[in-house]
Order: structure tokens, then C-alpha cells, then sequence
């Protein structure tokens, strides 16, 4: 639709009729997506705000939309299939009526600074990234609803302005007191700051509340400016520059501040605008401020009380895996020392539990770091078969345990795709764990493996208790479980699908899932995008190197089960092997010995192991060192690599993953 046609199009109802609606009041936000799905989850964060939203799944339908009626803000997908979110954004701009309408590009990929100029460039105030984290969105929604609320209000107070200048040239002295003194009781009543500045920057009115809190009456302030009335130069100077923008641009200003008065120190959140005269010219400017102290405050306590609540996960995690390093340990040296049927069997009883820890933990950990963006992928090309392969020796011993049958197919020839490796290992174990918790003995779980439009699908279905329609929207929801026996048999925290779900989208795929009923089991596909055909053909050329060297390695940890139990199953793997117990002797060990690697545990007591990197790598910098921890987020590796480590471990350590250490070692 051209910008001509939008600008002679007329404002129409909310339903279409021409009928204004005076019902529903709530501010309209629009919302402008190709995919459904995305346009519900939209709805559902925005469900308590005091807001109704209209969908659009295109760029020509938002825009009739816009001709209907005003909104106070727009929802809008930049990667549109007919008409991208950039030129539905100008076309909203050249509309004189739309031009200040508040847009918000949602967008799935990485933004480039390149693009958000662009986005900037065609009207744009902010942009917000898929998976969008609920809270982020209701606030930045909820202000702009406040503008265009305090908006509307302004406009309202403007006209009733022009309208007392109109009554003061046409009715008696004791009619124009009168009303003033209406106006004067709605905003002395009013717990708002309302005022009017000349265009001398120079009060000419404010309201019983901004005086109460200069501490002055009317006289003492009015034809006073910011400066004659106690503010800080800079405060004073920044509304004058404010006020003298508004009289050239003749479009409102917004901000916040602090400001000591009679009430103490506060915060306060301002808008001020034009008050055009008959001339169309600006006359004065009025505003209007509130007091934000109290929601600033809450906004900080929830930063803080999530900042809290990480590291209190972290720290929780650290304290779970030191103990649970060494049982893992030793469910491994059991199962290699085992000599008869029961002692194999109790060794993988305990061993499928650790590692059952070992993923809750992890779960736990991905909450804090895919709400906040802080999962970094290491991307390359991967076979999708090879995965799933993993994804079903992680599984498999649970299916066994359970008596089910499992069948994995794919179609042609190895698809490849541009993933991190581990973690759609991860995303393919969860789904298969899933189905092996809900499918009863001797049941069906069929993994399949395909191309579908240009896209690599997953697929696990199985025969099991089938998902119940009310549940289906919510599948992929934080904490969101099924109905659960008493003595919860299957397990798990409701997480891991919500964690899948984030992991896939942060690769630029998506994750299904579906079900016809209860008993009628359920399927859950990941859709990823095919890996480029030069890049695929460069990794089937690529080959693995491995490496059977025995190697001298010395074990530096505090927990001496875990020191212990570690290098007994390094031993057994014909390497020579020391473990010894304090920072102070690994440094004696590494002088005497000079090992080919170091396993050293990072939260040593009395010398740190970010310290002991530095001392081994300044005397002896061609020996590698490992970290061993229980922490484990990005920032963890990072300042593990900063202080010196080759690699970085998480306790309980996967021996396999150990393993491909030492043959890069």
C-alpha cells in the first residue's frame, strides 16, 4: 500500500463498523507477525497489562489496521515474507497521523549495528530479540501504554487550554474565574506535577503539588525559572535546552530524573510538550511529572533479587557436583571392576543416577543463562546423525531399564546442519528422556531423521500416555509439567523443553510438539536450517583425530574422593597418574614431575586454582592444565581461559569428555 493511499484512507471502530467503541478504553497495541505462534506468546505476556491487542500476520494487513483506529504502540516482526518489517515501518512514518506512533522490532537473528541504524532510521524505538523474555517485554509495552496514556491527557489539557482562552475572550471575569478554578481542582487533586513554562523558560503555572514540593506559593514561584528556584545548574540548564527544542521541533520530550525537594530525594519521570497558539506556532510548553521513586526502587529490588537467586543456582550447583564427582568416579571404576552380573548391575544403578544429577543440575544452571542470553554457542557443521547417535547412547540405558523398544531411521544420506554440537545433543536426549519417561513398558519410541523445505527435521514419537489438549499451548512454558503420580516416578523439573525450545531458537529453528489425546502418545520434531552444500561436503571430508599416548598427569583437588576416584580411572586407563591434595602440593608435584597435564580444581582452599595456572604456566608454559569445577557458565570459562587454563571442565566430569581432552593435550 503506497504512503499516499494511507494518508487518505479515514479512521474507523476497533470492529470496522465506523461505531466508536466507548466500552473498552484500554490502549490498542498492535501486534505484527507471519507466524501464530508468535502472535499468541505476544498476547500472553501482554495478558495483564490494562492493554487489547489486534493481530496482523502481514505488513498490508497491519497497515489497514493503522487506517482503523490508534494505537499506542506496535509489535513489529522485522522478517516478513511479503513486505518486510523496515518498509512497513516507512510507510507508518509518512503518515502525519502515525508518525509518533511508538514501534518495536521483533526480530530471530542477530541485529547488527548496520541493521539497527536502518531500524532506527525508518521510526524504530527500540528492537527486542526472539526468545523475548516476558517481563523485559511488559515493561518496555507497559511505558510506552504510560506515554501514550500521558499523551492523550496532554492533548486533552492543550485543548482545554485553547478552549479557556476562547471563554476568556467571550465571557464575563466572574465565568473565566470559575473556570480556572475547575481547572485548578483537578490538578491540585492530581498527585502528578502539572505545570506551564513561557518561552522564556519561566513558570506561568504550577499545580498544589509541584508547589508543595518546592516548598514555595504561587507567588513565590510563578514567573520564576528552574535556576531562580533551587535547581543544580545542570538540571536547569538541561529543561532550558529541553524547552527550547520543543519550541523548534514542536514534538514533546520525555526523561527522567532526580531532584531533591521538600519530599527528600526522589526519581521523576517528565513529559513535556508544545501549547501551539492560534498562529500554529508554540506558545508555551506544558508537562507534567510523576514520581517513579517507589517503581524505580522495585525494579531494583527484582535486579537484585534475581542476581541472587543466579548465583544462589550457582552456587547450589558447585556445592551438588564436588560430591557427586567422586560418585561418579567410582560407579565408573565399579562398572570396570566388576566381576559378576549384580555388581555390573548395581555399578549402572549407580551410575545412571549421577549422571540423572548431573542433568537436573544442568537444567537448573540453563534457566538463569537462557532467560538472560548468556548461552554462547560454539557453532560448526555437524552431522545430524551423529547426534542423534549420542543423543541415544545418553538415553539408552534408561530405555533398557524400562523395557521399551527404540528405533532410529533416517532419510538418504547425512544431513548437515550449523550447530553446536553438545547442545543439540542436549535438545535431542531431552526430548528422547521425555518419551522414555512417559511411555509404559514395552512401548514404541521411533526417532526420525529427514529433510523437509529446505530444513533438517528430528523427529521422536512414541506410544505413550499422550498429552491432554489444555496442555499443548503450554508445553514449552518454565516449570510446566503433566499430571503427576503421587510418587513421581518420571522425574524432572518441567524445564528441560522450555530449555530445548530456547536452544533451537537461538540456531534459528524451531520445536514442535503435538498429541491427538491422552493414550494416544505424542511427537516433538526440531526444524533446523540446512548447513551450506560447500560446508557440508568440507565436513565429510573433515576426520577426527584421536590419539593413545600415555600421558603423566597430575590430579589437584581438595575433595580427596574426587582426587582419588579420578585418578584411578585415569590409571586404569594406563596413564601415571598422582593425585594429590592442596594447591601447595601441586606446585611441589609440577616442579618434581613436570607432568604432561595438570586436572587442577579451580576452588582450592588456601591458594586459588586461577593462581596456580598463572605460577605453573610462568615456570613451565608448555605443560597443558585443565580446570576442574562446579561452576560452569560462560563467564566461568571465560576467566578460566583469561587466567590461563587450556580447557575447562565441569564437575562431574564425563570420562569420554576427558578422554577427547587428553588427545588434544
Amino acid at each position: 500500500m503506497s504512503s499516499e493511499k494511507l494518508c487518505e484512507a479515514n479512521s474507523v471502530s476497533p470492529d470496522g463498523s465506523g461505531v466508536a467503541s466507548i466500552l473498552d478504553l484500554r490502549p490498542l497495541i498492535l501486534l505484527v507477525d507471519d507466524q501464530a505462534a508468535r502472535l499468541v506468546t505476544y498476547e500472553a505476556i501482554l495478558a495483564g497489562l490494562p492493554v487489547r491487542t489486534v493481530r496482523s500476520s502481514s505488513g498490508n494487513e497491519a497497515l489497514q489496521q493503522l487506517l482503523k483506529q490508534d494505537f499506542a504502540a506496535i509489535l513489529l516482526d522485522v522478517n516478513m515474507p511479503d513486505m518486510d518489517g523496515f518498509e512497513v515501518a516507512r510507510l507508518i512514518r509518512e503518515h502525519p497521523r502515525l508518525e509518533r506512533t511508538p514501534i518495536i522490532f521483533v526480530t530471530g537473528f542477530e541485529v547488527s549495528a548496520l541493521d539497527q541504524l536502518k531500524g532506527y532510521e525508518v521510526g524504530a524505538i527500540d528492537y527486542i530479540s526472539v526468545p523475548i523474555v516476558p517481563e523485559i517485554l511488559r515493561s518496555k509495552v507497559a511505558v510506552l501504554v504510560e506515554l501514550h496514556q500521558r499523551h492523550r491527557e496532554l492533548r486533552e489539557l492543550n485543548r482545554a487550554l485553547k478552549d479557556a482562552r476562547a471563554e476568556l475572550d467571550s465571557q464575563y471575569a466572574g465565568d473565566m474565574a470559575h473556570q480556572r478554578t475547575q481547572y485548578e481542582a483537578i490538578l491540585s487533586n492530581t498527585p502528578d506535577f502539572a505545570y506551564v513554562f513561557d518561552l522564556h523558560h519561566r513558570f506561568t503555572y504550577a499545580n498544589e503539588g509541584l508547589l508543595r514540593m518546592w516548598g514555595k506559593t504561587r507567588e513565590e514561584a510563578i514567573g520564576k525559572n528552574c535556576l531562580d528556584l533551587g535547581y543544580e545548574p545542570w538540571h536547569a540548564a538541561m529543561h532550558d535546552r529541553e524547552i527550547d527544542e520543543i519550541v523548534v521541533t514542536k514534538k514533546p520530550i520525555r526523561g527522567e530524573v532526580p531532584f531533591s525537594g521538600t519530599f527528600g530525594y526522589r526519581n521523576y519521570d517528565y513529559l513535556m510538550v508544545p501549547v501551539l497558539g492560534a498562529d500554529g506556532e508554540v506558545a508555551a510548553v506544558a508537562g507534567i511529572t510523576r514520581d517513579i521513586t517507589e517503581r524505580k526502587q522495585m525494579e531494583e529490588s527484582l535486579r537484585e533479587s534475581d542476581r541472587r537467586k543466579d548465583e544462589f543456582i550457582a552456587m547450589l550447583a558447585h556445592e551438588l557436583r564436588n560430591p557427586v564427582a567422586p560418585i561418579r568416579n567410582a560407579g565408573e571404576l565399579l562398572s570396570r571392576l566388576a566381576t559378576d552380573e549384580r555388581q555390573v548391575a548395581l555399578a549402572g544403578v549407580l551410575k545412571r543416577q549421577t549422571e540423572q544429577l548431573s542433568r537436573l543440575l544442568d537444567d537448573l544452571l540453563d534457566v538463569a543463562r537462557v532467560t538472560q542470553g548468556r548461552i554462547e554457542l560454539r557453532r560448526e557443521i555437524v552431522a545430524i546423525q551423529a547426534c542423534v547417535q549420542m543423543a541415544v547412547e545418553a538415553v539408552e540405558p534408561i530405555i533398557k531399564e524400562r523395557h521399551q523398544r527404540l528405533s532410529v531411521t533416517r532419510q538418504g544420506l547425512s544431513v548437515f546442519v550449523n550447530a553446536d554440537k553438545a547442545r543439540l545433543t542436549q535438545c535431542i536426549a531431552n526430548l528422547l528422556t521425555n518419551a522414555a519417561k512417559f511411555t509404559p513398558a514395552n512401548g514404541d519410541i521411533r526417532v526420525n531423521s529427514r529433510i523437509e523445505d529446505g530444513h533438517a527435521i528430528i523427529e521422536v514419537r512414541d506410544t505413550g500416555v499422550g498429552i491432554v489438549a489444555d496442555l499443548l499451548p503450554k508445553l514449552f512454558d518454565w516449570f510446566v509439567q503433566g499430571q503427576r503420580s503421587l510418587d513421581r516416578s518420571e522425574g524432572g523439573l518441567g524445564i528441560g523443553l522450555s530449555v530445548c525450545k530456547r536452544l533451537i531458537e537461538m540456531h534459528g529453528g524451531r520445536v514442535t510438539g503435538s498429541s491427538e489425546g491422552v493414550g494416544h502418545g505424542s511427537s516433538f520434531a526440531i526444524h533446523l536450517p540446512l548447513a551450506k552444500q560447500e560446508e557440508a561436503a568440507a565436513s565429510r571430508e573433515s576426520k577426527p583425530r584421536a590419539s593413545n599416548a600415555k600421558r603423566r598427569i597430575l590430579v589437584v583437588d581438595d575433595n580427596r574422593d574426587a582426587a582419588d576416584s579420578l585418578a584411578a580411572l585415569l590409571e586404569m586407563d594406563g596413564h601415571e597418574v598422582k593425585a594429590v591434595y592442596t594447591a601447595e602440593m601441586g606446585l611441589e608435584e609440577v616442579d618434581l614431575r613436570k607432568p604432561d597435564l595438570v586436572l587442577l580444581d579451580i576452588g582450592l582452599p588456601s591458594i586459588s586454582g586461577y593462581e596456580v595456572v598463572q605460577r605453573i604456566k610462568a615456570a613451565y608454559p608448555l605443560i597443558s592444565v585443565v580446570a576442574l569445577s562446579g561452576y560452569g557458565s560462560t563467564e566461568d570459562k571465560q576467566r578460566a581461559k583469561a587466567a590461563g587454563f587450556d580447557a575447562h571442565l565441569v564437575k562431574p566430569v564425563d570420562f569420554d569428555v576427558l578422554r577427547e581432552q587428553l588427545n588434544r593435550c
